[in-house]
C-alpha cells in the first residue's frame, strides 16, 4: 500500500489542468494507493538522469514525483511539452 502525497505548489498545477484530466490522474492515485506495480491504468516510469524521481503519464499531462519509504510525493503537474522544464 502505498500512501499519495501532494505539494500546495503542485495542487495549485493540478486545478489548473482540465477536469477531465484531474478525474484521471484521481483514478490514477486510487490505483496507486494499490502498488506500483505496472498494469492497465497506471503507466509509471523512472525519470533519466533524476535519481529517485519519477513520473505518472495521463494522456498527455505527467505527474512528476519523488517515493520513500512507501509513500509518493507530487511535485509537479503539466502538460509533457511543459514538464520537463526545471
Amino acid at each position: 500500500m502505498v500512501r499519495v502525497l501532494i505539494s500546495r505548489s503542485s495542487e495549485r498545477e493540478l486545478a489548473r489542468l482540465p477536469r477531465d484530466v484531474q478525474e484521471r490522474f484521481a483514478r490514477a492515485f486510487d490505483e496507486m494507493v494499490k502498488g506500483l506495480k505496472p498494469r492497465p491504468g497506471l503507466d509509471v516510469k523512472p525519470l533519466r538522469g533524476m535519481k529517485g524521481t519519477w513520473r505518472l503519464r495521463v494522456g498527455s499531462y505527467r505527474g512528476v514525483f519523488e517515493m520513500e519509504a512507501g509513500q509518493v510525493r507530487f511535485t509537479r503537474f503539466g502538460h509533457r511539452k511543459d514538464i520537463y522544464r526545471f
